[in-house]
């Protein structure tokens, strides 16, 4: 008797269902962090109500997104163990938990099927393991990608009208500025990074060259960006945040899954709000600015030659042309790749009056 109670046993703990759990919540608030817990415990305690299951992990992704399985860390790994053998059974609170993104949703389960891995989402009763499971699936993951959708719409519609009224100001503040309570203060170390930028192109030099100086001076930037580009200066130099404006509705989000940001080119209406914020630049540097880049400009965005020494002088060691700037008000000629950054060049800069004295036609 004693033998087969043993045996019973060994047979017992062979023939365990290999269990993992997996949840998600989709944001770090404390009322999803205590949920987050909540599941985690729950699942601890399931396997102790169910003894033909052995808990072998619990996969929790807390904060992230459902639309996109690529951004779940857990759930990858999850997959990966899967994948190993190490796993014969899922359990989740609700297909939305598991996945909002249909196609996404039906892909992974074709695939743990194949594995050998049923899922049992509790809230909708399905078990992968009993049920067609394309058949059914696929309306609660439409209704989860549904809500995905209603709530981003809601969010856009929220915006729109604070757009509207004027009361809507940022959720990610421009370099200069830090947002406190909701509102735009002046961040004043950067802000001398940004006074310069625009006293800089004043001068004459080029946005490249004076990406080129913060770079050599390693000044630094934010949100994870080391390096100052041609582009970052422009960017600068055009935004009317600066001067104490806001443009709103510059980009917009897609309204279908995966949901993706675009630039507004006219798809949406675009809303000015005047004096939304405090200015880093008086109004008559911001636009003394704007009317330098544009006397810079052709109409079909090409460099206007306004000076009679453009295009005629060249570098000896790349054959780029020579490019006019001003320094504390001395006009100097220099090699465009040199000061654009493109080429190493020797850094010959030419005094204007030196080269007006060897063209007899000055």
């Amino acid at each position: 008797m004693k033998i087969t109670e043993i045996t019973t046993v060994k047979q017992q703990i062979a023939t365990k269902i290999r269990l993992a759990a997996y949840c998600r919540v989709s944001s770090d608030s404390t009322d999803q962090l205590h949920s987050f817990a909540a599941q985690i415990r729950y699942y601890s305690d399931y396997t102790k109500k169910h003894p033909e299951y052995e808990l072998v992990d619990i996969y929790a992704d807390e904060g992230i997104t459902g639309t996109e399985m690529k951004k779940r860390d857990e759930l990858n790994r999850l997959i990966r163990d899967c994948k190993k053998g190490l796993i014969d059974r899922i359990i989740v609170k609700s297909v939305s938990r598991f996945a909002r993104n249909t196609e996404e949703l039906l892909v992974t389960l074709r695939m743990l099927t194949d594995l050998g891995v049923s899922v049992y989402f509790e809230e909708q009763g399905i078990d992968t393991d009993k049920l067609n499971m394309e058949m059914i699936v696929t309306f609660p993951g439409m209704a989860a990608q549904q809500e995905s959708v209603n709530i981003s719409g809601n969010m856009r519609w929220s915006y729109q009208k604070r757009m509207q009224s004027g009361e809507f100001n940022c959720t990610c503040p421009a370099y200069g500025f830090d947002l406190i309570n909701g509102q735009m203060v002046i961040n004043e170390t950067e802000a001398i990074v940004i006074r310069r930028i625009f006293s800089l192109y004043l001068q004459g030099f080029g946005m490249q060259a004076i990406a080129n100086i913060l770079n050599d001076e390693g000044v630094p930037r934010r949100y994870g960006h080391t390096h100052w580009y041609s582009g970052t200066i422009k960017y600068v130099l055009t935004n009317e945040r600066y001067m104490g404006d806001a443009l709103l509705q510059k980009k917009f989000t897609t309204e279908t899954l995966p949901f993706r940001t675009m630039k507004n080119t006219g798809q949406l209406p675009k809303y000015y709000v005047e004096n939304s914020n405090p200015p880093i630049v008086s109004r008559e540097t911001y636009e003394a600015v704007q009317e330098l880049m544009r006397s810079r400009q052709t109409n079909n965005g090409r460099k206007v030659h306004d000076h009679p020494l453009s295009s005629k002088m060249r570098c000896p060691e790349c054959g780029r042309s020579f490019r006019r700037i001003v320094t504390r008000g001395t006009a100097y000629w220099t090699c465009a790749g040199r000061s654009s950054g493109a080429t190493d060049c020797d850094n010959r800069r030419v005094r204007e009056d030196m080269v007006r004295s060897a063209h007899r036609e000055w």
